[in-house]
């Protein structure tokens, strides 16, 4: 499995909009092979046990929450073969203009996970 996640802050009047515009690009993303793709609001930043919580590692401000996105794919080349046929859909370029407007890119966080083990180049 390969996942792609990507935490956003929204600021409050712009999270129905925000929800809005990740439902459908989505539902595109569904409807050219990726497995699964949701929207989590966040329950505890603060961490757990002595552990650290994300608000060590994310900046807030007060009037923002914290969203994460995940999309699932079979593998990192099926990530690759799906993103291909996104990027010809136009609707998904109209999306992504409009989440610009809500919110800052370069504060977003993307990272992408597999369960396979990458081999080691030793």
């Amino acid at each position: 499995m390969f996942t792609v996640i990507c935490f956003f802050r929204v600021e409050q009047p712009n999270i129905e909009k925000f929800l809005k515009i990740t439902k459908k690009s989505g539902d595109i993303l569904v409807n050219h092979g990726t497995l699964e793709h949701h929207i989590y609001f966040a329950r505890e930043l603060t961490g757990r046990q002595g552990s650290m919580g994300l608000l060590n590692l994310v900046e807030m401000e007060e009037n923002e929450e914290l969203l994460l996105g995940q999309s699932v794919f079979e593998s990192e080349e099926h990530y690759h073969s799906v993103m291909k046929d996104v990027g010809f859909d136009d609707m998904i370029h109209y999306l992504d203009d409009n989440i610009k407007d809500i919110v800052e890119m370069n504060r977003v966080v993307t990272s992408s996970f597999t369960t396979e083990r990458v081999a080691e180049t030793n």
